[in-house]
């Protein structure tokens, strides 16, 4: 009787354990963390859906902050709901963020940590756990005071996301009430903001407020609508009867003044906030299911992998006043930069080529060799990176290389076709980039390269010229399959003139580096990350590969999280803020390209070592930021929480560790595994619209055809596919 009585527990619990899903990688609960292990600022941390984004507050229950739904923006925007008590008279504020600020930076407002106890001070929301996922950050709070034996006990659970639909925040709020009396209170929208900007619109975007439920300035305004029916002249009225709980929705919409603006109560902000969370979901299913699976047993790696994917998903926007259906952002900057992109290329192809071949199109039609940064409405600035054509290389590389599809070389932007534009730029760096020696000089300006404080980093820079020479032999190659043969051996004469040149003047034998050459014939040496670029060309000598990677060592460009811009020997040019390109961090991409690199010539221990300094980073970020600090995870607010680059390490994985290499007529796989990685699976690898999968074990890997074996072989072995 016992035993069976055990068995009918066990039938009666399984149809609830067997509905319990694990999530995984298509699903936003996988990449959950709590706020307090993330080490990021409030306007750091998004909540993104394709179309803006805004930042939720720590320690508020509904604050929110760092609006950009383009184009509409107001960065310095504050949003929170007040809750006043009608029974005790009392105000209960939930911006403790914006009071805690100020009292922190100035003196001003209230001491937070004295709210709530000290005689006149604010009463305030105890907020106690926040958790952030894909386009949710989930929050709770309390409060429970007693005034004039006169008791005030409600808890709070908030869950914010923003509309893929339209310029909107939601806020789904449920109130318990713990009294044994009714709770009656006036919810109060409290709206801070110096400026409405709608980029484009003229006029005043200084905010005021115009009644309690809007703000705005002569050209964009926010209003806050409710569930609620009952409305006064301050807020939402609301009564919950003792013990029970009572949930309420609210969207904050953003629009341009002159509009129609929306009614404040309405009933269908519930399911127009489910529909954004079906968005977000439908979107990372979709990548999931389009790019090659990943599994290992190092469970921070796998983390790493799909922590890189979402970095260039939420980089995705698809706003319909964008210049293109889909505009790939460098991050939270709208702006397309095609040296970004180039770090996240393959990831992108295998994702949605067409795209991708927008994203090359687009920079074609907007930089016309003149304007790098490309911004959601056109091009700005007569501000150019020089290299602009090196990464337009690897983004069409990358297209062909996963479509086949070599007619985008005709496909025509601003009027010339793509492959006219390709030669123009390599007359460009022939014509206006080209000393008297032959090298290719950039001249004076550092920022023509790439952003170092200090100069020395310019004139003939090696790496500018070493790009130059793999162009060079890859515009041979394109030549050749179009058919232009004496094209064709003109450029591939041309790469190997300036290779003999760059390896006669800037070849550092004593150092194993390459130098940059000034005009008056003298050298310097910067100890740049950028050089390591070079592993990823084809022409360099065996030696001059060895002494270029014998230079990743602790301590020289190695730290705890990756690969130093500037080495920390190079006190000359080693700096702490800008830290990106000069010295203290890195750029999200280079330790994934340089890791990738790595691996493909064979430095497969090296390219490791790079890669899981650079992956300690998730334990505190939940998505890559633009230039963390190699030393300890950090972010600067200069610059940008979440970066496209990131894509990079995730290429480390498929290209790198697993060795995936899709020619034109064949695939070679030839993988290396690790100690601490152990078994791992790479699955749906796309070929020529084939399937391929890897399985990794200790002494051997393994690869398929869908569910058929094909070959297991040991490592340092290769298996080729035709």
């Amino acid at each position: 009787m016992k035993h069976t009585f055990v068995l009918l527990l066990f039938l009666s619990f399984f149809p609830v354990t067997q509905a319990q899903k694990t999530p995984g990688p298509a699903d936003p609960e996988y990449y959950a963390m709590d706020r307090e292990d993330i080490t990021f600022d409030d306007e750091q941390v998004l909540l993104v859906n394709y179309r803006g984004f805004v930042s939720p507050r720590q320690y508020s229950v509904t604050q929110f902050t760092n609006v950009s739904f383009m184009p509409i923006s107001a960065s310095r925007y504050e949003f929170n709901l007040n809750f006043y008590d009608k029974a005790t008279g009392r105000l209960i504020e939930d911006d403790v963020p914006t009071k805690w600020k100020s009292w922190v930076d100035d003196g001003g407002s209230y001491d937070p940590l004295g709210s709530n106890f000290r005689p006149n001070s604010p009463s305030i929301m105890v907020t106690q756990d926040e958790k952030w996922q894909p386009n949710q950050y989930e929050r709770t709070a309390t409060f429970h005071k007693e005034y004039d034996h006169k008791w005030v006990s409600f808890s709070a659970k908030s869950w914010t996301n923003v509309s893929f639909e339209d310029d909107e925040v939601f806020i789904k709020l449920t109130l318990t009430n713990r009294n044994t009396k009714e709770l009656n209170m006036t919810i109060m929208p409290n709206q801070v903001a110096d400026h409405i900007v709608v980029h484009g619109k003229e006029g005043s975007t200084k905010a005021d407020g115009i009644d309690a439920f809007t703000l705005g300035s002569e050209v964009g305004h926010a209003r806050v609508s409710s569930s609620i029916r009952e409305t006064s002249e301050k807020g939402f009225e609301i009564s919950i009867a003792p013990g029970q709980s009572e949930t309420y929705y609210f969207a904050v919409k953003f629009y341009k003044a002159g509009s129609t603006p929306p009614a404040i109560t309405q009933s269908n902000i519930k399911e127009r906030m489910e529909r954004a969370d079906q968005k977000t979901r439908d979107m990372l299913a979709w990548a999931y299911n389009k790019l090659p699976k990943f599994t290992s047993s190092n469970q921070q790696l796998q983390d790493y992998y799909y922590r890189c994917l979402l970095s260039v998903l939420m980089s995705r926007y698809e706003n319909p006043n964008y210049i293109s259906d889909v505009f790939w952002a460098v991050g939270t900057w709208q702006f397309t930069i095609s040296w970004d992109n180039s770090y996240a290329s393959d990831l992108i192809a295998m994702l949605d080529p067409e795209s991708l071949k927008g994203a090359i199109l687009t920079d074609f039609e907007n930089v016309r060799m003149k304007r790098t940064y490309v911004g959601w409405n056109g091009a700005h600035w007569d501000n150019l990176y020089i290299q602009e054509p090196f990464a337009l290389q690897l983004m069409i590389e990358a297209y062909i290389r996963h479509t086949g599809d070599y007619s985008i070389f005709d496909e025509k932007a601003a009027g010339t076709t793509v492959w006219e534009w390709m030669q123009r730029w390599v007359t460009e760096l022939q014509t206006n980039y080209t000393d008297d020696l032959g090298l290719i000089n950039v001249g004076y300006n550092t920022e023509k390269i790439i952003e170092i404080r200090t100069d020395g980093y310019n004139h003939a820079v090696p790496i500018t010229n070493t790009l130059t020479i793999d162009l060079l032999y890859t515009m041979a190659d394109w030549a050749k399959k179009r058919n232009e043969q004496k094209l064709g051996k003109t450029y591939f004469k041309e790469a190997e003139k300036l290779k003999g040149l760059v390896d006669k003047y800037l070849w550092n034998e004593e150092l194993g580096w390459f130098d940059n050459r000034y005009p008056d014939g003298t050298k310097g040496t910067i100890w740049t990350y950028h050089l390591f670029d070079l592993l990823g060309a084809d022409y360099l000598s065996d030696k001059q590969t060895y002494r270029l990677v014998s230079h990743l060592q602790e301590g020289e460009f190695l730290g705890k999280y990756g690969v130093y811009s500037i080495a920390r020997r190079d006190t000359v040019h080693w700096d702490l803020i800008d830290s990106d390109w000069g010295g203290g961090g890195q750029y999200a991409g280079m330790p994934g390209r340089i890791s990738r690199n790595l691996y493909q010539k064979g430095f497969a221990g090296k390219g490791w070592d790079v890669l899981k300094r650079n992956m300690r980073y998730i334990d505190h970020f939940p998505y890559l930021p633009q230039n963390p600090r190699i030393d300890t995870p950090e972010q600067d607010r200069s610059s940008m929480p979440v970066q496209i680059a990131a894509g990079a390490g995730l290429e480390a994985i498929v290209f790198g560790t697993f060795g995936v290499d899709m020619g034109e007529d064949s695939l070679t796989i030839r993988p290396f595994n690790h100690e601490d990685i152990g078994e791992a699976t790479l699955t749906d690898i796309v070929w020529k619209g084939r399937k391929f999968g890897v399985q990794l074990t200790r002494k051997t890997f393994s690869v398929y055809e869908g569910e058929k074996l094909i070959a297991t072989k040991f490592y340092g072995e290769s298996v080729l596919i035709d």
